[in-house]
């Protein structure tokens, strides 16, 4: 299976946003699946105007197939659903749950024969990519990155730089030294992400790769 890993050291960063960039570029092609881990009882999506996967979830996980869920107007998944992905599904598992969950994605849901976009970062220890994309934002506080967000960095292929500041509030939106100084670090690794499709941007590796992968299934 053909999976490329999209993750990020916390939320808003701009996987969606990438995520659409490849899916524009490459419509029809792919399948996706969100996974979200949920580590304690009470921490769930803070989502409050909609219907979330998360609020379902009884026992170690819950795989969602329901449509009205994962269609919803201005959702990430319902942005997804409309730009082209064959198939789109979202996982929520506690970590205890990854193993089995992911046995039952396998053999009952996942679509045979599709390339697999992949929003999370703990499956990607299960999944064993063949491209992990991380998406950096600098503009938001690094303390809310996750405890292993720098490892997760250096492990991915590419780490696209997304300053767009849509969403944030006029005191969140501010660069950070910190978050600059591990980009710098990162070097050759870090791209400039766009909302244009992928073959549009101005850095082609990550187009190129995908591209790859794609021709590798023949």
């Amino acid at each position: 299976m053909k999976v490329i890993s999209v993750a990020a050291p916390c939320n808003g960063s701009g996987k969606t946003s990438f995520i659409l960039s490849i899916l524009k570029t490459f419509p029809n092609t792919f399948a996706f699946t969100k996974f979200t881990t949920i580590y304690r009882d009470e921490q769930f999506c803070p989502a409050k105007d909609h219907d979330c996967a998360c609020r379902r979830l009884q026992g170690d996980y819950t795989i969602c197939t329901d449509a009205e869920v994962l269609s919803q107007p201005d959702t990430d998944t319902g942005k997804i659903w409309r730009a082209g992905a064959l198939q789109t599904l979202w996982c929520v598992a506690k970590p205890e749950g990854y193993p089995e969950m992911l046995r039952e994605y396998a053999a009952n849901y996942l679509r045979a024969g599709a390339p697999l976009l992949s929003e999370g970062s703990t499956v990607v220890r299960y999944l064993k990519p063949c491209l992990q994309v991380a998406v950096v934002n600098p503009l938001l506080p690094k303390s809310w990155w996750k405890d292993d967000a720098e490892e997760a960095l250096h492990a991915a292929t590419y780490v696209v730089v997304n300053r767009h500041p849509a969403g944030l509030q006029t005191s969140e939106a501010a660069p950070s030294d910190d978050i600059d100084a591990v980009l710098e670090h990162l070097g050759q690794k870090c791209v400039t992400g766009s909302m244009a499709p992928l073959d549009e941007w101005d850095d082609q590796r990550p187009y190129h790769a995908v591209a790859h992968l794609l021709q590798a299934r023949s």
